[in-house]
């Protein structure tokens, strides 16, 4: 029970199945939790407990430490924890943390090591992150890391953004709206739109014309186009529709 304390969504707030989960985990708490006391109720790192209390406007207490912070308070800082975390906790601004952390050579924190992995990750393996979805760039890097902050560091690597489009432009054209409505698993009309976003003209056999399965160059570009759909991992159902297709032609 929370003792009647009831956590409203944030106004303005686009609600996503991540900020759903953590919404609802707040509003099992009790008010009145510090942040060390969230970290260990829901069992998650300091850092990403504040994000989430800040987010959702979870009435913590406020344990910031008023005057001159003393030797002794700075020596027992969790310095793997963010700069404006400790910032917060100490009462003092970001940028005395950053000082203090570089005079005592504590390195960065987990966050800012993270980004820099990140970093390293996508500056050694640039070339062949051209043109990923970012969402993929994460998953072959294998580790967590937030699709803001991965997006930001693929651009000014210089990553090339992924084009929705960039699989239509490698399609074999020459095939109706139809054929390749069925081997890529859309509409006809989809296919007839992104055939003239592309610029890419007429199809050269007749969709309305049974001859066409009478002609291998037809029957070549249609069994091609099913196997780059294969390649892809499209779903089989459109494969089977093409097959029907092809063994038409026999």
């Amino acid at each position: 029970m929370n003792g009647g304390f009831r956590l409203n969504w944030p106004t303005g707030l686009k609600r996503t199945a991540t900020r759903v989960r953590w919404f609802q985990r707040f509003s099992e708490l009790k008010p009145g939790l510090d942040l060390q006391q969230v970290s260990e109720t829901l069992g998650e790192p300091y850092a990403t407990v504040y994000r989430w209390a800040d987010t959702f406007g979870y009435p913590f207490p406020d344990r910031r430490r008023r005057g001159r912070v003393s030797t002794t308070q700075w020596d027992s800082v969790e310095w793997g924890l963010r700069d404006a975390v400790i910032a917060r906790e100490l009462g003092v601004s970001r940028e005395r943390v950053r000082q203090v952390r570089a005079s005592r050579g504590m390195g960065p924190s987990e966050h800012r090591a993270a980004v820099q992995r990140f970093e390293q990750f996508v500056a050694v393996h640039r070339e062949r992150l051209h043109g990923l979805p970012i969402a993929q760039i994460v998953s072959e890097y294998g580790a967590e890391m937030s699709p803001q902050i991965a997006r930001r560091i693929a651009r000014s690597a210089g990553i090339r953004p992924h084009d929705p489009e960039s699989r239509w432009r490698s399609v074999d054209w020459r095939l109706t709206n139809r054929d390749l409505a069925v081997v890529w698993g859309t509409s006809a009309k989809y296919i007839a739109n992104v055939r003239a976003r592309l610029g890419v003209g007429p199809s050269q056999w007749d969709a309305r014309s049974t001859r066409n399965i009478t002609e291998p160059g037809y029957v070549a570009a249609l069994a091609q186009e099913q196997e780059k759909a294969n390649t892809a991992g499209k779903q089989p159902a459109a494969a089977g529709r093409t097959n029907e297709l092809v063994q038409s032609a026999h």
